[in-house]
């Protein structure tokens, strides 16, 4: 995803939080915002999900 597609994602993280159902989920999701941030910070950027 481009950085503009990563801004719309980052925007559904919090309500995405209200579902978690424990920190574990909570903490994944942290993560991937923190990547998510990245992107849009980054001119140009990409992220990049393989696999299953």
């Amino acid at each position: 995803m481009n950085e503009q597609q990563a801004e719309a994602a980052l925007a559904e993280v919090p309500g995405l939080r209200e579902q978690c159902t424990d920190e574990r989920q909570r903490a994944a999701l942290d993560d991937l915002a923190a990547v998510l941030q990245e992107c849009v910070n980054t001119a140009g950027s990409y992220v990049w999900f393989t696999g299953d």
